[in-house]
């Protein structure tokens, strides 16, 4: 009779799989970095203990972990709380890939996200900026012209909060902005100026109102860079804007669909209508917060965000600036965000700060716009198109500033008038004349100039 082999009885078979689990669950563990396998080089021992150290207490993750930070061990009672910084071998657990809080979260923390907000300022602004206060967060907000004009506190609330502000064009509108370059350029400007008077400074970020893929050419990519501008797009869309009132929830899911590249720019909106963007502020912080990310704000420093250009259908049809346009407007308007001293011009009372830019030197001499000027020192200033000349009001005086060759002509009080021979030019939208010939036309003195370190001055009195 043969008989057939037996396999391995049941006792054997419980014993083996209860071995294999233990082993098992030792290496997930080893490979969590939770619980340091023993004798593992990352593992500190109580000097003098010899290994000792290692008894009933070595599987106590707080303990093996407390020890490991601290640099030293104790046998009796477990030590929480512990600095990195106090430890005096840190490479140790550096060379274990699996044991390395302190390398993983310098890893994350590379990790940057830009919020911003275009559209606004509206009312949804404040509720915004409290949140980024609260969360000790800074964003970037690409603001409206018009907008800005309505709500000149608000933009002063986002500036003094400590977040950056960006040109979002005037009025947003696509068939007038996206009709050719130089109404776009228009816009622009306009907003420029509009955020210079609040906040003295001129915004160099600009944002295209629905991006550039679709709307810009190389001809709007090529002039806006020689300018001096930053434009940047995004690189994740929170959706905000897709349809009127996308709930929050949906917008917190938009929004953190990435958190692994090592760089977010993401769009949001602050505009009238989106409350539910708002709403969806604080959970957005907090998940990219828990994923590593620090929030920073867009400046120069880093390479702007750009979609490659593909124009619309429309955009053969553009009519594109000519050279004369080009050398009157772009390469003066790069001075702007160019290095340099500003012009302070004291005259009485009143001062008028001119950045770099803003004016220029010609044979010792300081060229100014007319308008900036006289508008800065409380005067007031109008242009007649068809006479190509600047009439402004400064000083009690009123003075005729004429492109087409006529100089300077003032008159005082008395009614009489006189002329000054002077260099009144036209460039860039703007009349430019002597500093020194309109501040004798308005009446001042001119002692002299004089240099400091941080701007160039000119007092009149």
């Amino acid at each position: 009779m043969i008989r057939k082999k037996r396999g391995i009885s049941r006792r054997t078979a419980v014993r083996l799989g209860l071995a294999a689990a233990v082993l098992l669950a030792a290496l997930i563990y080893r490979e969590a970095g939770s619980v340091p396998s023993r004798k593992s080089p990352g593992m500190l021992h109580a000097p003098g203990s010899g290994g000792a150290a290692e008894g009933r207490n070595s599987a106590s993750p707080d303990w093996a972990i407390s020890r490991t930070l601290n640099g030293r061990a104790h046998p009796d009672r477990p030590v929480r709380g512990g600095s990195p910084s106090a430890s005096p071998i840190p490479q140790a657990a550096e060379r274990r890939d699996e044991a390395a809080p302190a390398a993983a979260g310098a890893s994350t923390a590379r990790k940057t996200v830009y919020l911003t907000f275009d559209d606004g300022p509206s009312a949804v602004t404040p509720k915004v900026l409290e949140i980024l206060r609260r969360e000790g967060v800074k964003a970037t907000f690409f603001v409206l012209g018009d907008q800005a004009k309505v709500h000149p506190v608000l933009i002063n609330a986002i500036r003094e909060q400590g977040n950056a502000i960006g040109n979002h064009t005037y009025n947003h509108n696509y068939k007038d902005l996206y009709s050719g370059f130089t109404h776009f350029w228009s816009q622009i400007k306009r907003t420029e100026e509009t955020i210079r008077q609040i906040t003295g400074e001129r915004p160099q970020l600009v944002r295209a109102p629905g991006g550039t893929a679709g709307h810009f050419d190389d001809t709007y990519f090529h002039l806006m860079k020689q300018a001096g501008y930053l434009t940047t797009d995004w690189t994740a869309d929170s959706g905000d804007s897709e349809r009127k009132g996308v709930p929050a929830a949906e917008i917190l899911k938009n929004s953190v669909r990435d958190t692994r590249s090592a760089r977010v720019v993401l769009l949001l909106h602050d505009g009238s209508g989106h409350e539910e963007s708002a709403k969806a502020l604080p959970k957005i912080i907090e998940r990219y917060k828990a994923a590593g990310y620090v929030f920073k704000t867009l400046d120069g420093s880093s390479v702007p965000v750009q979609f490659k250009a593909r124009p619309g259908k429309g955009a053969k049809a553009r009519a594109k600036p000519g050279k004369a346009w080009i050398a009157a407007n772009i390469a003066p308007n790069a001075a702007l965000f160019a290095p340099g001293q500003p012009l302070a011009v004291e005259a009485g009372k009143a001062e008028a700060v001119l950045q770099p830019g803003e004016y220029r030197m010609e044979n010792g001499r300081y060229i100014v716009p007319l308008r900036a000027v006289v508008e800065r020192l409380g005067g007031q200033v109008s242009w007649n198109t068809g006479t190509r000349s600047g009439r402004a009001v400064l000083n009690g005086r009123t003075i005729m500033a004429d492109a087409s060759g006529g100089g300077l002509v003032f008159s005082a009080g008395s009614g009489d008038q006189r002329a000054i021979v002077s260099e009144v030019t036209l460039g860039g939208g703007a009349i430019w004349v002597p500093l020194g010939d309109l501040l004798e036309s308005a009446g001042y003195r001119l002692p002299g100039a004089a240099s400091a370190s941080e701007a160039q001055r000119v007092r009149a009195s």
